[in-house]
This record gives C-alpha cells, structure tokens and sequence, in this order.
C-alpha cells in the first residue's frame, strides 16, 4: 500500500502539530514538513527538530520527507548541505527534498550545484537518507534530458527524483503528461500531487485546481506512473483555491486519490 502524505506547505495558516492533526483527520499516512515559518526555521537545530517531529507523530502521522530549500535561496553551500541532512535524521525521515537550480551568472553550469548536491548525497547516505531533486522549469531537473544529465554527473545511488508535472504547463502539453510521467518515472522515490486551472485566453496553465477537477488528468497519471512500477509515497502538495475550508479540500482530494488508487487500472 503507497504511503499518502500531506505537505505542510498546505497547512502554513496553522501550526506544524495541527497540520499534522489535519492530515491524521483526514486519514493520511504522513507529513512533509516545509522549511518554512512557521513549521520549521532550518537554523533551529537538531534538537528542536526532535522535539518537533515527535509532536508530529503525537498527532498520528508519520514523516514522510523534509521539504528543504536547499538550493534555493542562497542554501547552496556544503555546509547548508551538511546542515539539512542533519535536520532530516533529528526528524526520523529517509527523504531530503532539495532543489537544484542553476546557480551565478551561467544556466549552464553544473559545477556550483554540484558542489553542494554531491555533499548532501554523502552526507544523507551515512543516514541511510535518499535526496529527492524536486522537478521544476528552468532547473537541471525539468526535461527528461536535463534530468539525466544531472543525475550522471551526480553519481550517487541515493539521489532520486521528485516527480510532478511542471509548473506553468503550456496547455497543449496537457494531454501528454501521462507519457511524462512514464518516462520519468523509474527515477523518482517521491511524488507530489497538484492540479491546475486552464485559464480561458489560452494562457499556461494556473495554480489553483483541486486534485479531480483540475486540467490535468490525475486517473491518466498515476495509471501510467503504477503501471511503471511506482510503489512510493503520493503527497498532496497544493489545494484548490476555492472558498472551503482546508478540511474539506483535503478531504476531498484525499477521496478522490484513494478512488484513483482502487481501480483495477491503477
């Protein structure tokens, strides 16, 4: 049975122990938890992090990753590197989310990211920790050509992708992100969830859909990324942004994902 999980991103209106107390109500395994006030500060230390991860699982969840910014934000050194690995160890999770964006004046060169990514796989395989490269436009995980690239020049056994369609989708790629997913598939260990609206001048794709009634085709999706093999956790990223309340569009996507996960195509 997948792990179904919650990002905490979602849930930055409360506390980190009441997303968690939201995940548990809605019958989810597990939380991300975001690098951001106020769920977590990444220079609060190992410690806080401890007694913070046991809050979470006070709550009935477990953790499923720690969504790191490293990579973002001027977190891009080894030691910034060194110092999320050991954030995700105090808080007992496998999955360090990271980012990796170009760094410095050329898009091109992987020399900077590789510096700190390298660390980050060293450091999180003496933790026995996987390092999830999130997937996003414009970074060296985006095209399936990109992602290879990075991930040869990498060379570690532990890192692995963070799979989900592009954000600011062009709407005539719709149709083809079932094919996506299955190409990218094998090399992903985590998977978020979100869909989008279609704007009606033709514009990309916007964030904002719920999980069954957004552009994309979820039923298409995860069909082709089971039927690849994929057995990792799926964790709802972003909500709609309809005017309910978070319990409901949590509730609602969860019902929808578990439909999805109980047909015989699945």
């Amino acid at each position: 049975m997948m792990q179904l999980a919650l990002c905490s991103i979602s849930a930055l209106d409360r506390p980190l122990e009441a997303a968690a107390e939201l995940a548990a109500g809605a019958g989810l395994d597990a939380l991300e938890i975001t690098a951001r006030p106020p769920h977590w500060e990444p220079e609060a230390g190992p410690a806080a992090a401890r007694a913070l991860a046991q809050g979470v699982r006070n709550a009935g969840v477990e953790i499923v990753a720690y969504g790191s910014y490293l990579g973002r934000y001027d977190r891009n050194e080894p030691h910034h590197a060194r110092r999320e690995v050991a954030t995700a160890a105090a808080l007992g999770t496998s999955l360090l989310r990271v980012w990796a964006e170009p760094l410095g004046a050329d898009p091109d060169d992987l020399e900077p990211t590789l510096r700190w990514l390298t660390e980050a796989c060293d450091a999180a395989a003496s933790e026995g920790m996987t390092v999830v490269v999130e997937r996003h436009a414009g970074s060296f995980a985006d095209t399936e050509e990109r992602i290879a690239s990075l991930f040869e020049r990498v060379d570690r056994p532990n890192l692995a992708l963070n799979y989900q369609v592009l954000d600011g989708l062009p709407q005539d790629q719709i149709p083809a992100q079932a094919d996506d997913c299955r190409a990218l598939i094998g090399r992903a260990r985590y998977f978020h969830l979100k869909n989008y609206v279609a704007p009606e001048d033709g514009q990309p794709l916007r964030p904002g859909g719920s999980l069954e009634d957004g552009a994309l085709d979820y039923g298409a999706i995860l069909g082709a990324a089971i039927r690849a093999g994929y057995d990792g956790p799926l964790a709802l990223e972003f909500l709609s942004w309809e005017p309910i309340s978070t319990e409901e569009k949590v509730a609602r996507d969860v019902a929808y994902l578990r439909s999805l996960l109980a047909q015989p195509t699945a």
